[in-house]
């Protein structure tokens, strides 16, 4: 798999003045977390780490430069902003590629459009899936295909084919997704109960005149 490549630099002051003032000048504060050792706070241009994620995805692996040190990471966790939903801090958390670690993924629903065809919906009972494995084999997302669903049903833990090395964790018969009828509109019904009506017209012809 490709792997990115990030520069920090230490931060010394971690003030939320000082925070603030990092974020206009097109930084951003974060911190970077390693197993058995303390959290070091450190800064990122914003436009850098946007570039990463957008090139690499939100689960990739990074080369992160801090100083005259190299190691492997992944972005853990970043906080957004509630207002405009910009970048307000970012954690790294440094990784072994032969240990394996926890991650929370996004569901991506796949196939909505072939499910209207057969007047189905689905409907999401859960957003994401905590699963397992090793750091260079999480993907982005788990993507479930419903395009192949015509009729009723619920699509559980245990019928998600995941990808090789990944493991999920929880119920295996939790429920993921439902699978429904579609609810009709009021129009749509109006619409076809007009279009089925037939209604006689009578036809008045003229009269003609006697000769």
């Amino acid at each position: 798999m490709s792997v990115g490549a990030l520069s920090v630099e230490k931060r010394v002051k971690t003030n939320s003045r000082t925070s603030k003032q990092l974020r206009r000048e097109g930084y951003l504060p974060g911190s970077i977390s390693s197993k058995g050792k303390d959290s070091v706070s450190v800064t990122i241009k914003a436009d850098e780490l946007r570039k990463g994620l957008s090139t690499y995805g939100r689960n990739a692996l990074f080369k992160i430069t801090l100083e005259d040190k190299e190691l492997t990471g992944m972005v853990k966790d970043i906080q957004l902003s509630p207002v405009k939903g910009s970048m307000l801090h970012v954690d790294f958390q440094e990784v072994s590629l032969t240990e394996e670690i926890k991650v929370v993924l996004s569901i991506a629903v796949k196939g909505i459009e072939a499910l209207e065809f057969k007047e189905l919906m689905a409907l999401r009972q859960t957003d994401a899936i905590t699963v397992k494995g090793l750091p260079q084999d999480i993907p982005d997302d788990i993507v479930i295909d419903v395009s192949k669903i015509d009729k009723v049903q619920n699509v559980c833990l245990k019928d998600v084919k995941f990808p090789e090395g990944i493991v999920p964790e929880g119920d295996p018969e939790h429920v993921l997704i439902s699978i429904v009828e579609a609810k009709r509109t009021a129009v749509e019904e109006e619409e076809e109960t007009a279009e089925d009506t037939d209604t006689e017209v009578e036809v008045i012809g003229e009269e003609t005149e006697e000769e």
